[in-house]
């Protein structure tokens, strides 16, 4: 896959999200100031002129967004204390410091900002980003929750992120493929599909990004006795209608994340989300069959958002292996 690179499609998918476009300074610092923190923003050059714009997707404690200034400008946030962004041009570059760190990012190179150090960046006027935002403390409880121990202190991670190889690509395509994809962009009114966005993004981007407890999450993790799945699964049959991640499971488990996944892949051969998708793919059943019995008209494609399949051709592929037939074909009988 190539850098990102400024497509029709990905660019129009998120043009349906604009948050505004704008020449005013005051307003643009202030209008992009409320989606990230208040900051410094000011123009690099007399014959300068802003034209800014700024589209964003909510999915709880991230988002992903794409912002442009349409001049060379100065970026003052000091330190972004209770998020991370990762920013990856799709055109342009851009000049970025984070605590000791220092990066020209491009199509090619991203940048991870992490939260507890001090920001300074110059952006160029044709520099366009897609940058994605995830709340600290989604990434701390995910971290903590992998090693299945609070963190000690803040996690750091490395200011450059190459996007053509390794961790970096497989960021890039997952990003690509959220903002391209259908799905996402009613994901904001459906608890169960951004719960699981956002944990997606936090996992992906401590498992396959460099930082400072990296090597703690690579040490080999306990395979747990029995009754620590059990209860695990009596959570899940609990709650299921609830947004569920790993960490809820873990944390009701009192074992790490690593653990669980241990264990369900050697008790159950299936992951721990797998089971939680299996018990809602029945749900549905049971739905679709009851709507039938009682002769009620019922959206198919609704009561799948209600229960979390948020991707609607995956949600009939895996409809159709673990119950041998569509569920078109289950409400229809």
């Amino acid at each position: 896959m190539e850098p990102f690179q400024k497509e029709p499609e990905l660019v129009g998918r998120l043009a349906a999200h604009r948050l505004f476009h704008s020449c005013d300074l005051d307003e643009t610092r202030d209008t992009v100031g409320r989606i990230f923190k208040p900051h410094e923003l000011s123009v690099r050059g007399k014959r300068q002129k802003l034209d800014a714009e700024m589209d964003h997707i909510a999915l709880g404690g991230a988002s992903i967004n794409r912002l442009r200034y349409g001049a060379n400008v100065t970026i003052e946030p000091e330190s972004l204390d209770n998020f991370l962004l990762v920013q990856m041009p799709m055109a342009g570059q851009a000049n970025i410091r984070c605590g000791n760190e220092k990066i020209l990012s491009t199509p090619s190179m991203a940048s991870v900002l992490t939260p507890s150090l001090p920001v300074h960046m110059q952006w160029q006027g044709v520099c366009d980003q897609l940058i994605v935002k995830i709340e600290r403390a989604v990434l701390e409880a995910a971290c903590a929750a992998a090693l299945g121990h609070p963190i000690s202190k803040p996690i750091e991670f490395q200011l450059g992120m190459n996007l053509t190889h390794g961790g970096g690509l497989a960021w890039q395509e997952l990003v690509a493929f959220l903002t391209t994809s259908q799905f996402i962009h009613g994901a904001g009114r459906q608890n169960l599909v951004t719960s699981q966005l956002e944990q997606l993004l936090a996992t992906t981007l401590l498992e396959r990004h460099p930082h400072n407890y990296a090597e703690a999450l690579l040490s080999p993790a306990p395979t747990p006795d029995l009754p620590y799945i059990r209860r695990a699964e009596e959570y899940i049959l609990a709650h299921c209608r609830e947004p569920i991640t790993m960490q809820d499971l873990a944390q009701h488990a009192h074992i790490s994340t690593r653990s669980l996944y241990k264990g369900f892949q050697a008790y159950r051969g299936i992951s721990p989300m797998g089971f939680v998708r299996k018990v809602r793919l029945q749900k549905v059943r049971e739905t679709l069959l009851q709507a039938r019995h009682a002769g009620q008209p019922v959206s198919v494609t609704q009561v799948a958002l209600e229960w979390g399949f948020g991707h609607l051709g995956h949600f009939t592929q895996a409809y159709r292996k673990q119950f041998n037939e569509l569920p078109s074909q289950t409400l229809r009988g």
